[in-house]
């Protein structure tokens, strides 16, 4: 999945969660938060491939 596409995913998790209950369940924030973060990674690594440079590794 790219940047995008977890991003999305966190969204439908959030929106379908609040126009189906009125607030946000724990398990679902947490889902979307997990996706939010991969959606953070995967736009760190595109931008590092479309720079055509690695990551510096300690």
């Amino acid at each position: 999945m790219d940047a995008a596409a977890y991003r999305a995913a966190a969204e439908r998790i959030v929106t379908k969660d609040t126009l189906s209950h009125g607030a946000i369940r724990p398990d679902d924030f947490r889902k979307a938060e997990i996706l939010a973060q991969l959606a953070v990674s995967a736009a760190i690594s595109e931008t590092t491939r479309a720079r055509g440079t690695e990551p510096a590794q300690r």
